[in-house]
């Protein structure tokens, strides 16, 4: 187990209290990596919350730049750096916030030529994206990878994540994208966005995470619907598709 620095001690005093996390979970964030794909309305959040909780080691992955339209809801950015790329500069606020962890930025899109190299030494993945095709990608390669990740989606007013674990025993995302609706390939870009929204979502899908890392099980089997406007939130049950292509096929 890691051991934790006096400065450690004081900054995490607040967690070390909590039963959930204590001195040994506190340990295991410490020694975790984990892969942020986006940084973005999710990512930003996202990896803020992950840094100050103590996970040792965050891996940021997005080629996407700065534009004035982010600043709304992706919080970590300042009309300073509008037109810089999105991982420099989250990666050099996270560093700023806490110097006890490491921060790597790649310039870069999870995809097929990607996978391996991001996914490397990584102990969960944490979807920031706005894209199905990404998250369709990053299902296909955690699975093969043999690690468990987070999605996490949000458009208008409204949200949903969800979490798999690395044998997919509850389905997996291309289960339960079998028949996407239209919206599925809208992004925000054509049906907008609330930035408290995103925040929402992210902060659920941090929590997970956390959970996941100090040993408290990842969650699985269900798809969380949030309707930020009223303040409702569902849970759907995943339906394991026998015929999927991805965790149902004969050999892995």
């Amino acid at each position: 187990m890691a051991a934790l620095s006096d400065n450690e001690l004081a900054r995490y005093a607040r967690q070390l209290i909590l039963p959930q996390v204590d001195l040994a979970g506190q340990a295991r964030l410490k020694e975790s990596r984990v892969l942020i794909v986006g940084a973005g309305g999710l990512g930003t959040p996202a990896s803020q919350y992950l840094a100050g909780a103590g996970v040792g080691s965050i891996r940021l992955v997005d080629d996407d730049h700065i534009a004035l339209s982010n600043l709304p809801r992706q919080l970590a950015f300042a009309e300073d750096d509008i037109g810089q790329l999105k991982v420099e500069v989250l990666a050099r606020r996270l560093r700023e916030a806490n110097g006890e962890i490491a921060v790597d930025a790649h310039c870069a899109r999870f995809q097929n030529t990607t996978a391996a190299q991001l996914l490397d030494g990584v102990d969960i993945v944490l979807d920031a994206t706005d894209s199905l095709q990404a998250r369709l990608d990053i299902d296909r390669a955690t699975y093969a990878a043999g690690l468990p990740w987070v999605m996490g989606a949000a458009v208008g007013t409204s949200g949903q994540w969800a979490s798999f674990d690395a044998l997919r025993r509850d389905g997996c995302y291309h289960c339960l994208m079998r028949k996407p609706d239209a919206s599925e390939t809208r992004g925000c870009a054509e049906l907008g966005i609330l930035g408290p929204v995103v925040g929402l979502v992210a902060l659920h899908q941090s929590l997970l995470v956390i959970r996941h890392l100090v040993g408290a099980g990842l969650p699985t089997g269900g798809l969380h619907m949030l309707d930020a406007w009223t303040g409702e939130i569902r849970q759907l049950g995943l339906v394991v598709c026998e015929d999927c292509a991805l965790c149902q096929a004969p050999a892995r």
